[in-house]
Order: structure tokens, then sequence, then C-alpha cells
């Protein structure tokens, strides 16, 4: 009998740990596909030629080639004109001429798509680069790079990053200043600035000169609050940051390499977290933890990383609930069908109403 109740117990909790491993890779695999759904609407809005054929390169640490599977359907389903390019006797060959970690940071260069031109199947290469890749207990995280480059004039047509942050259940995701108590994001501002420009000043790379970055904006950043956050926190650094107007990290690169004089170095980075989590609740008030955290690279001209640092601002804040979120509280479908306030009150008077008339001696 004891036995029987240990293996059932064994038993139970495989189940609950396959349960929590299928919820965090259900988590991740969201977070992927919100990204690369991202990137066919970019691709549907861009100017790549419809009908030109375009071959996607490999993926690095792309084992079972889900991401290049899924880059080849958003590329179909933005209309444009997808190709095989392992069909090519060539490609193979090619491939193996080019060094991966020629292909693995950069928009491909000259000499590379010089090799790519003997192809006959594609006249656009579309090369991908998993910027990163995080899974926590809040959350998955998502990036990836993609250029398009036409093999022929060896000209950069397109270019993006996508990003994409999925929260666990039971995690509110925030979308910008607008969602939090004004209390909040002043407490919130000010810790994230305080601690940036405490690690900036303590960072020895740039204790002898100001230095001028090129600032690019941060992934899953969508309403730029974080970048914002990051700008103001600059003043009061050795940093001074200029504005080239510049999207991916490749096209930055390729700037301060042809133009040293633009900048000195490149600012990048992304939002990994910006959330809340109810912690208790009672008929007068809420208590939530919030959290944002915003990981920074200072990266110089000769990719060098001069500074890199998460900034994470986490707490705890109660709001107190006025008449209409104490009557919500009691009663939560009045959230989504706030009529009920006034139609459940008014047929029960009818209701009332009705009975006395019947009921009344005649």
């Amino acid at each position: 009998m004891k036995h029987t109740f240990l293996f059932a117990f064994a038993a139970l909790a495989a189940l609950s740990v396959r349960a929590q491993s299928l919820a965090y890779d259900e988590t991740y695999r969201q977070a992927v596909q919100g990204a690369l759904d991202e990137a066919r609407v970019a691709l549907a809005a861009s100017a790549l030629p419809a009908d030109e054929p375009i071959a996607i390169l490999p993926v690095a640490d792309d084992e079972d080639g889900w991401i290049l599977g899924s880059l080849k359907i958003a590329l179909t389903q933005a209309g444009k004109r997808c190709v095989e390019g392992k069909e090519d006797p060539l490609w193979a060959e090619i491939l193996k001429e080019v060094e991966w970690d020629e292909r693995k940071a950069d928009m491909l260069d000259a000499s590379t798509l010089d090799r790519f031109g003997r192809l006959q199947s594609a006249r656009i290469l579309v090369s991908a680069f998993v910027r990163a890749r995080r899974r926590t207990e809040r959350y998955a995280f998502f990036e990836i790079e993609l250029h398009a480059s036409e093999i022929a004039t060896k000209r950069h047509l397109w270019g993006g990053v996508f990003a994409k942050r999925q929260y666990v259940p039971g995690i509110e995701e925030l979308g910008g200043a607008v969602d939090l108590p004004q209390e909040l994001r002043e407490t919130m501002q000010g810790e994230l600035r305080e601690k940036l420009i405490r690690s900036l000043a303590a960072a020895n790379a740039f204790a002898a000169r100001r230095v001028r970055v090129a600032f690019l904006p941060l992934a899953a950043d969508d309403k730029g609050y974080a970048l914002g956050i990051v700008r103001d926190a600059l003043g009061a650094t050795p940093l001074m940051p200029v504005n080239l107007d510049l999207r991916t990290l490749a096209e930055a690169r390729l700037q301060l390499r042809d133009k040293p004089d633009c900048a000195d170095a490149i600012l990048y980075g992304s939002l990994r977290d910006l959330s809340t989590r109810i912690v208790s609740t009672t008929p007068r008030s809420v208590t939530r933890e919030y959290c944002a955290e915003i990981q920074l690279v200072v990266e110089s001209a000769a990719r060098e990383q001069l500074w890199s640092d998460t900034i994470l601002a986490k707490g705890m804040y109660t709001r107190s609930l006025g008449l209409w979120d104490t009557l919500c509280h009691f009663y939560p479908v009045l959230r989504e069908r706030p009529h009920l306030i006034v139609t459940v009150p008014l047929i029960a008077i009818l209701l009332i109403g009705f009975i006395i008339v019947k009921t009344r001696p005649r």
C-alpha cells in the first residue's frame, strides 16, 4: 500500500512538471510567433518586389528548422515569391565557403554576396539573426533581426528588428506609461533613471571623455516608453545621444565603420519586462507587484563592449478602490456588462410591482 501511494505521488508530480513545461514552452512559442507575425506585416508593407525569387539563409541555432520554416511561411503570406535555395546545386557548396560568423552578426557584405551571385534560383537573399531568447518565470522574450539584399547589385533593400514579450498567465502586460497610475509612474521612472546613471558613472570606459552614442530603438518597446527614460537619463552621464535614424544593429555597425565621425559608439538593448501582477485584493484595495526591466549595451565602433547592464525596477503598490471597483470586486460580471447595474434593479422593481398588483385583494 505504501509503495502504491509513493508511485501515485511520483506520477502526479511528473504530470505536474510536464504540465508546467508544456505551458512554459507554449509561452515561448507564442513569443516567437508574435515576433514573426510582426515581421510578416513589415514584409508585406516593404518595397521588396513580389515577382523576384527570394531565398532565406539558414538561421543559427535553429536546430529543428522551425524558425526558418516560419520565416518562409511569413514571406509567402506577405505576398513575396519565396524559393527554396537548397534546391540549387550550388547552394550547399556556397554555404560551405562562407564562414558562419560572417552571417551571424551583420548584413551580408559584398564579398559574401559575390559568392551567392552564381545562384540561378534566387535574386534576393534574406538573412536572419536571432538577437535574444529568454525565458523566465514571468515571461518569454524573443528578438530577431532580418535583412534582405539584392545579389546582383549588392544593395541592402530592407531590414528590421522584431521582438515580442509573451507573459505567462497571471501577469498583466502594461502598454506603456498610460496604463500606470501617476504616483507609480513617477516612482518607476525615478528608480530606473537613478540606477542607470549610477551604473554608467561606475563604468571605467567613460571616465576620460564624453562619448557620443548612436541609439537604436529598444526591442519590444513599442511606444518608446523605455527609450524615453534612457534618453532623459543620459544627460547626467558621460554619454551624449546622437540620433542617426537607424533601425537595426547591423545598419548602425556599418554606419560607424563607413563614417566613424558620426558617433563613437552604439547604444542598443530591449525592454524585457513592463508588467504587474496582482498580489492581494480586499473589498477596498488591490495590491500589485510591478516590474520594469531594461537590458542595455554600449558597443564601440570596433565592436568592443564598453558597458552592459540590466536595469531593474521592482516593488509593490496598493491602490484604494472606489465605489465602482468595490462593486466589481463583489460582482465581477459588472466589468464586462456595466449596464446590469441599472437593468437588474429595474427588473427587480418591475417584478416586485407586478407581484404586488397580482396579490393585492380585490
